[in-house]
């Protein structure tokens, strides 16, 4: 029984009225609740939260079918599960690389990594819904928020999870004006930080980046505006995971190799990383700069990782670790020819060191590797590759034709055959 009410003697309950102060008070604290209405519109009712891209089933949608009544019935969008064991999804053709894990299921976990690949699509044209944004401004986004990593030391990871959010979100508005571009990176990559990164900056830090044009508040806000457009869904497996994966294979190939072509029952070591980091940056400056390319879109995440391999390594090795064949990369290759070429003149890229960060993690930093003029050369060349294509008389064979060693600045382009 409440402080407010007492019972009767007839055992009816009676309800004492409150001191004029208190009501006063009640009041006040709704007129402070109107000055953070627009922050409690934002927030999402558990009743509204959108499902995450996990798995099927969970302990909450358990508890919600066992209190299933009579007087609550099924609700309508649940009728087209009635009748199914099990949610059937796609079955992945890629072959699986994957060794023997003592910590998981390697068939489980690749078919998981296979399916984010698909779930969180991208779209390359979603600049026409937002006629007020061009590519150029996306590019000038993106390079400022590398900038921004390298100055506070942060992961490639988390950079690469700001653009999978950036994309994501324009992708599911329309006409958002140009001068919220920069809330909305600097917000992404709070967000992303706050995921990736053990110790992030401050909230106050993201905003003192922008020089004034975004204020915390502002941020708060627009998180939960992005979080709500993304669905909460805040886990893809982005190009520089898949890079990691790819290079890590690569070595496991490699002893499997020298071991005869047999390999370990478990393999314990494989969460360990053993590829060079010099040859990760070599790969990891290429996607920077095809990452500022918005046409990088039309392809997945793990395609455009595995190209970046045929550049730095050899496209064999890149069939074998990505599952994917030849073929299935061509398309990405011919495309990728032009970036792969102008950071082949920019020549080796060196490891930077970082104060307060392990030596063996100096390569995870992201750094501001390419430029708005590297990527201005890469799109010329890449125009010029096109237009080349398109006179070309439309001869087919079984060999495909592209790119395999970047040529010298003053020699001309070489072309040879791509025999994957």
């Amino acid at each position: 029984m409440s402080q407010n009410q007492r019972r009767l003697k007839n055992g009816t309950l009676s309800t004492r009225t409150k001191p004029a102060i208190l009501r006063t008070r009640k009041r006040k604290n709704s007129e402070n609740e109107d000055e953070n209405k627009e922050v409690k519109q934002a927030r999402l009712d558990s009743t509204e939260m959108p499902l995450p891209l996990g798995d099927v089933t969970s302990s909450l949608n358990i508890e919600r079918e066992r209190s299933i009544t009579p007087d609550n019935p099924v609700p309508e969008t649940w009728h087209k599960f009635r009748g199914l064991t099990c949610i059937p999804t796609p079955e992945s053709t890629r072959k699986l690389p994957l060794p023997k894990l003592s910590w998981a299921d390697r068939g489980q976990v690749w078919t998981l990594m296979c399916r984010k690949d698909r779930m969180y699509a991208r779209q390359p044209d979603y600049l026409s819904q937002h006629p007020s944004l061009q590519a150029r401004m996306r590019a000038i986004l993106l390079d400022w928020l590398t900038e921004v990593c390298e100055v506070y030391r942060l992961h490639r990871e988390t950079y690469y999870l700001a653009t999978d959010y950036i994309d994501r979100y324009l992708s599911a508005t329309h006409d958002v004006p140009k001068q919220q571009l920069q809330l909305i990176g600097i917000t992404c990559l709070f967000i992303a930080a706050k995921i990736e990164e053990i110790y992030p900056p401050k909230l106050s830090e993201f905003a003192y980046v922008t020089d004034g044009a975004c204020i915390e508040n502002e941020i708060l806000v627009k998180e939960l505006v992005i979080l709500q457009k993304l669905n909460w869904d805040l886990c893809p497996v982005t190009s520089n995971c898949w890079l990691n994966t790819y290079l890590q294979l690569s070595q496991e190939f490699a002893q499997r190799e020298a071991n005869g072509g047999e390999s370990s029952s478990e393999d314990h070591s494989f969460v360990y990383p053993r590829y060079s980091p010099l040859t990760f940056v070599q790969a990891a400056r290429l996607l920077d700069l095809c990452t500022l390319e918005i046409s990088s879109l039309s392809f997945s995440s793990s395609i455009v990782a595995a190209t970046a391999m045929c550049y730095t390594t050899s496209p064999q090795l890149a069939s074998q670790v990505s599952g994917y064949s030849t073929e299935e990369m061509q398309a990405c290759y011919d495309w990728m020819a032009a970036f792969a070429v102008t950071v082949h003149e920019m020549g080796p890229m060196q490891l930077k060191s970082f104060s307060q960060v392990a030596q063996d993690d100096i390569h995870n930093i992201q750094t501001h590797s390419v430029d708005l003029d590297t990527l201005e050369r890469a799109q010329i060349r890449l125009s010029q590759i096109q237009s080349s294509s398109s006179r070309s008389s439309p001869q087919t064979s079984e060999v495909s034709v592209a790119m395999l060693t970047p040529p010298k600045t003053d020699e001309k382009t070489r072309y040879v055959e791509y025999t994957g």
